[in-house]
């Protein structure tokens, strides 16, 4: 149901987010004071700023009702700390992108729902792996080694390829467990696959269930107990095996189990 309220309350938020990214000062003096209260002498030896300017930016916080200044110091109001806290969450999530800037902008993000970027900063340890001149095979090396024996497996598999299915069936004669979402086109492959035979009977005893969607899938997502890894396609609409990102760190895992669910709910059980 439209709550008119919230969507003004959103909207507010970020009209104030943006007047305070139009200046150096006012987001440097906001999280500066969500540390501790300052009085002007030791926002200057902090900000190594003139006077002035500092007192500038603190009338402008002041006036939109950030910050309160009580006798000679300053500190936030509770909307300055709410806002404070949006303001670091957002610098956070841009720090993921700046991190890994090369496969954000050379890929295609549009599979991933958007709000999945609102929590990017649990990437924040993620390792960018790529090929090389030297060895064009060593990101999907890499992802194979982490692959094998790599426990219960959750994967969006967007392509098809005989190598993830071998190691796919070790893990589960293994004893492991596969939540496997897929599209239509690779549904049929692994149909006329050496070992969709082997998918059935793990099924029948209850270690692989596979879902699908009915779309194009251009996200290349693995869960596993101790990593996670991301692999993207080109805008171009070609897959890109040539790098990946990977996280062994709960957060990360925790980002990708996040996103593994919004397309769990849009697909369906075909097995």
């Amino acid at each position: 149901m439209f709550n008119e309220e919230d969507s003004v309350d959103k909207y507010d938020d970020f009209i104030t987010v943006r007047f305070l990214l139009a200046s150096k000062m006012r987001p440097l003096l906001l999280l500066l004071l969500s540390e501790s209260d300052y009085d002007l002498n030791g926002l200057r030896e902090e900000l190594d700023k003139p006077s002035a300017s500092i007192l500038h930016g603190l009338k402008e916080l002041e006036h939109i009702n950030l910050i309160n200044k009580n006798f000679k110091k300053y500190s936030l109001s509770s909307k300055g700390v709410l806002c404070s806290a949006s303001l670091k969450k957002l610098f956070k999530d841009l720090y993921i992108f700046q991190i890994n800037r090369d496969f954000w902008l050379n890929h295609s993000i549009e599979s991933i729902p958007s709000d999945s970027f609102r929590n990017a900063y649990l990437l924040k340890d993620s390792v960018y792996v790529e090929s090389d001149e030297h060895n064009l095979s060593k990101s999907f090396t890499k992802y194979l080694e982490l692959l094998s024996g790599c426990g219960n497996m959750e994967i969006i598999l967007p392509i098809f390829l005989e190598e993830h299915l071998e190691i796919i069936i070790e893990n589960l004669e293994n004893g492991d467990d596969l939540l496997l979402i897929t599209n239509d086109d690779v549904l049929s492959s692994l149909k006329k696959s050496r070992y969709y035979a082997d998918l059935l009977d793990f099924s029948r005893k209850g270690q692989v269930v596979i879902r699908k969607v009915d779309y194009d899938l251009r996200i290349f997502l693995t869960i596993c107990e101790d990593f996670m890894s991301l692999s993207l396609f080109f805008k171009d609409g070609l897959f890109d095996n040539s790098c990946f990102i990977l996280n062994e760190y709960d957060d990360g895992i925790e980002w990708a189990k996040i996103l593994f669910k919004k397309f769990y709910e849009k697909s369906i059980r075909v097995l």
